[in-house]
């Protein structure tokens, strides 16, 4: 791999994307909106092309001399209303297949699409194992506009390799760490723990992988990945009470103890939801977003770790490293504990 065109480089998974393509010595390219935020990318020495997912010149000039192409780009919004819900499905579907298809016209021998473990399917009642690349669900089984979006995509995703495009989908489950800039629903959880705004644990779980590793399975699934195969980019299953002793273990903060019912998060989901409405602003806690915790998204890695090698460090040292660079870098005050480097 020479050159490399990478969407959604301003992201969590994109830029952790770009930061390992650059540390192996390829020649980046980046996709990124006239109004993107460039701050993780910054001092990254990549070529930026201008224009979003939808303009097709600019993707052709991404695109070209590329030899691989890393579609991360996408949009995730729970509670999306009036044109943010067309916006997500020209992002997540008609934009993943105007990227894959331009790659594919483009002669790239790799294409990696992002999909998400949100994708992933249930397994048949009579098999008794965790969720995995098997267990494909149709898009019209969901009702959050993000998890059908993205499932539109993958599908433009599956259907392209079926006719013959070097495509493969990686699926990530909740990558956490460094450089979580905005942050992600997944990084605000050990944000919010060490603001010490955890009141209490639902009981849920989900499946943490460290954001290095995520991105370094995109590039093992450039370089050894099949075509038109699924690989679930996931470590480790663990509980949110777990979750929440394995950051009081580093911090030296405590960890709630109160159990909150499923029923009051939903309450309180829903009075966010209405307050959101008559302010005319997103709501500060999703319905959709409750509803989607707790249901734990717990999945198997087997295959990418198999046939893959895909890394996995511990949960312990990666939520350490996510809380560190949020400490470092003045998101969060510093714990009781010295958290380290990050």
């Amino acid at each position: 791999m020479k050159k490399a065109f990478v969407t959604g480089a301003s992201g969590f998974i994109g830029a952790a994307v770009a930061r390992q393509l650059v540390a192996d010595g390829v020649h980046v390219r980046v996709l990124m909106r006239a109004e993107a935020d460039h701050a993780n990318i910054k001092g990254l020495p990549v070529e930026v092309v201008t224009g979003d997912l939808l303009d097709a010149s600019a993707l052709a000039r991404g695109l070209v001399g590329c030899d691989a192409c890393f579609h991360v780009a996408g949009m995730n919004a729970l509670s999306p209303r009036g044109r943010q819900v067309q916006a997500m499905y020209d992002a997540n579907a008609r934009g993943a297949e105007m990227v894959l298809k331009t790659a594919a016209v483009a002669g790239c021998a790799s294409i990696v699409h992002t999909s998400t473990i949100a994708c992933i399917g249930k397994p048949p009642v009579n098999e008794h194992r965790p969720p995995d690349e098997r267990d494909l669900a149709d898009p019209d089984e969901f009702s959050v506009h993000y998890q059908r979006s993205k499932a539109l995509g993958e599908k433009h995703a599956l259907r392209l390799a079926a006719e013959g495009a070097p495509v493969v989908v990686v699926n990530p489950s909740a990558p956490m760490g460094p450089f979580d800039v905005k942050p992600t629903p997944t990084g605000r959880v050990v944000l919010d723990f060490l603001l010490r705004r955890i009141p209490g644990y639902m009981e849920t779980g989900l499946n943490i992988i460290d954001v290095d590793d995520c991105a370094r399975g995109h590039i093992l699934a450039a370089q050894k990945g099949k075509r038109g195969e699924r690989y679930i980019l996931a470590h480790e299953n663990v509980g949110l009470r777990d979750i929440f002793g394995a950051l009081a273990e580093v911090s030296g903060h405590a960890a709630p103890t109160m159990k909150v019912p499923a029923w009051l998060a939903l309450t309180g989901a829903f009075f966010s939801e209405l307050k959101g409405k008559l302010l005319g602003r997103p709501p500060a806690v999703p319905l959709a977003g409750v509803r989607m915790a707790l249901k734990p998204m717990y999945v198997s890695n087997k295959k990418a770790v198999e046939q893959l090698g895909l890394p996995t460090r511990p949960v312990p040292e990666t939520l350490r490293r996510a809380a560190a660079w949020f400490v470092h870098h003045n998101y969060a005050p510093k714990p009781p504990k010295e958290l380290g480097a990050w």
